[in-house]
């Protein structure tokens, strides 16, 4: 004599989350595979002009911005910047002298490199 009531099925196949996992997937990849047909339909000449445009340089002319400085600072402070940027290029030339005759021979950018090494390890 059997008794079938409420048996207990076990296993992958009589898993009714494992079932409903795969539906929720397959779901899923339908939905993706729609958003990839709904794409935008890309015309050809614009396809077109933007490959001709590949080998143009498109840096944009940068606009020269003049500030009014007496907005922002007063008499005394444009006096101390102003000093203050003196000893700054005198200190650099002094820098750039002593790297191009430490080092006969190196290009002027790297001279420019010692220098401004030399003044941010001393400022």
């Amino acid at each position: 004599m059997t008794n079938n009531i409420n048996p207990i099925k076990l296993g992958i196949t009589n898993n009714q989350f494992v079932v409903q996992e795969k539906q929720e997937e397959q779901k899923r990849n339908l939905n993706k595979e729609k958003q990839a047909e709904d794409k935008k339909q890309v015309d050809s000449n614009e396809v077109l002009g933007f490959m001709a445009a590949q080998g143009l340089d498109m840096v944009p002319v940068r606009t020269q911005k003049t500030l009014d400085v007496s907005k922002y600072v007063n008499d005394e402070q444009e006096a101390r910047i102003a000093d203050f940027m003196k000893d700054f290029e005198a200190n650099y030339d002094e820098a750039f002298a002593i790297a191009a005759d430490e080092f006969p021979g190196i290009s002027e950018d790297l001279a420019n490199d010692l220098a401004l090494s030399y003044i941010d390890a001393s400022y």
